[in-house]
């Protein structure tokens, strides 16, 4: 079966992860800083921070935003679980917003429909990699602030910016599935010193940053080292060395596997074009660039599920990111009906699109899509 992800981690991942565990250090130490300015550094974004998965940076940031109860989260439906699920563990509510029926990303007019004077908080999704219409997003936010969740979109860029460096918090994700693998993992991006500061907390039990551990201390020749003082409570969500030196290694490699991506795109974009029976993904805007992180193909005739079927029962792995989370029977209480979501959900999948394919895969994938037919 051709899986739909894949990762590309190999012997230069393995040599540095022994190099990690030589040093006798393997928590969060020099290899997670370097892996931080690295990755910032890539962004332009002033501050960046590791932690163990991009669903701590979703929990963190409804507590650094100081979301609270009967606070109003507007996000596309089109979406993460773990995007809902941190806001109603913050206490606010969801509100599922509709999506443009060809980028499956949010519709700025959406935005003004919904928002309310409750409404504290954006948490959009630049879908498949493919960035959002930005300036439209955030001209109809006005003073409501914006998290991007750029888990799909690895060094995208919006016009002269990359996605993740836009609103006011950025979250990406390093798990099995991404273009970036270390395993599990994220990275927290931002501009505002005040957020950096909390975030230092929250990510770390919540003590103080300035007070970071008893050898740091015992450096600075303070008497008792082992003292420690708390700004807040929080869990421990910090990242580590053996993470973060996997992280180092694939930064190296992450423009080889865009570009491979592309060309898988490309391929397929030129090789379908003529089926009438579907519609293909559309090209960024202009200006913006793509991570090529998602393929999706939208089925007429309501021919969707038998050819999910076919491709599976022909070693083609398919599957639809991200089912609607206006329709999980968990959130009724915050659903609504959203039409093009809902025509997305019954027409749409993806296929594979991902470096480790090779062009007998490729070449595969594209003849078993042409020989379906519906009987």
């Amino acid at each position: 079966m051709i899986p739909i992800f894949s990762n590309s981690l190999g012997k230069e991942e393995l040599k540095a992860v022994e190099k990690v565990f030589e040093s006798k250090w393997v928590g969060s130490g020099d290899k997670t800083l370097e892996f931080e300015k690295q990755f910032g550094g890539r962004l332009n974004s002033k501050y960046s921070l590791s932690f163990n998965c991009a669903t701590a940076i979703l929990y963190g940031s409804m507590k650094i935003l100081d979301i609270k109860p009967g606070d109003e989260v507007l996000l596309p439906t089109i979406n993460f679980i773990g995007c809902a699920n941190a806001i109603i563990d913050a206490g606010a509510k969801p509100v599922f917003c509709d999506v443009d029926l060809n980028t499956f990303n949010i519709l700025p007019e959406e935005i003004e429909r919904k928002k309310t004077d409750k409404t504290k908080l954006l948490l959009m999704l630049h879908y498949g990699g493919n960035p959002a219409r930005f300036d439209e997003i955030k001209k109809a936010c006005g003073d409501i602030k914006i998290i991007e969740d750029s888990c799909n979109t690895l060094f995208s860029k919006y016009k002269d910016r990359y996605c993740g460096a836009l609103g006011d918090i950025g979250c990406f994700s390093f798990d099995s599935m991404k273009i970036l693998v270390t395993g599990d993992g994220g990275m927290m991006t931002f501009q505002n010193d005040e957020y950096y500061e909390k975030a230092l907390q929250y990510r770390y039990l919540g003590l103080l940053s300035r007070k970071k551990s008893g050898t740091d201390s015992l450096n600075k020749n303070n008497e008792n080292w082992w003292e420690i003082e708390l700004g807040s409570t929080s869990g421990r969500f910090v990242s580590n060395d053996i993470v973060s030196s996997i992280g180092l290694e694939q930064m190296k490699k992450i423009d080889g596997f865009v570009n491979r991506r592309k060309y898988i795109w490309d391929t397929y974009k030129s090789e379908l074009k003529d089926l009438d029976w579907l519609v293909l993904p559309p090209e960024p805007e202009e200006d913006c660039t793509t991570s090529y992180f998602l393929f999706w193909l939208r089925i007429k005739n309501g021919w969707r599920d038998e050819f999910a079927r076919y491709m599976v029962n022909n070693g083609v792995y398919v599957t639809f990111r991200y089912y609607p989370l206006h329709k999980i029977k968990l959130y009724k209480e915050f659903s609504s009906q959203l039409k093009n979501a809902d025509e997305i959900c019954d027409n749409t999948i993806n296929i594979p699109v991902h470096q480790n394919l090779t062009d007998d895969n490729v070449e595969h994938i594209i003849n078993t899509i042409k020989n379906f037919r519906r009987k």
